[in-house]
């Protein structure tokens, strides 16, 4: 680091090389699943072509008793920065079976899309999808309607440090 110093004052490297950092130099915990029967949780980076920030961490909870999945999200907004801790939001549970679970939101009279989450059990997997509604109303005209996908995989920081 003294070296970069030293180059950047003497004009050798531009002060932005010397101090360049990336959007992916904060390393969050690997993927994690626990299946306890009447909780399932599932942790890891939520991934897909239209995240903002691809350096994050997603921890869904779901419990059974409660009838709810809490969600809970923290990304890295720039480089060697991270977000808050978002609070945690709860999606009521529609489906809870020995293979699979299934949240979703319930649909608002003002929000332009709504979120469906599925756990399967048996291959650890979560899959978060995001699907427009309302799209007659004036409030959401300038929504593009799109359907998006994304799961919960390893952190990059994870990848990463195992070389992958």
């Amino acid at each position: 680091m003294r070296i970069a110093v030293l180059a950047a004052a003497l004009g050798v490297l531009p002060v932005q090389q010397a101090f360049a950092a990336s959007d992916d130099d904060i390393a969050f915990a690997p993927k994690n699943f626990a299946d306890q029967g009447e909780f399932v949780g599932v942790s890891g980076t939520l991934t897909g072509s239209d995240i903002a920030y691809k350096n994050n961490s997603y921890a869904i909870a779901c419990f059974k008793d409660r009838n709810e999945c809490l969600v809970t999200s923290i990304e890295q907004i720039g480089p060697n920065r991270i977000g808050r801790l978002q609070y945690p939001y709860g999606y009521p549970i529609v489906i809870w079976t020995p293979a699979q679970i299934v949240a979703s939101e319930e649909a608002s009279t003002f929000g332009c899309s709504k979120v469906t989450i599925t756990i399967t059990r048996k291959t650890e997997t979560a899959l978060w999808v995001e699907e427009a509604i309302n799209q007659t109303t004036p409030q959401c005209m300038n929504s593009d309607g799109k359907i998006r996908k994304y799961t919960i995989e390893q952190s990059i920081g994870s990848k990463r440090l195992n070389g992958k």
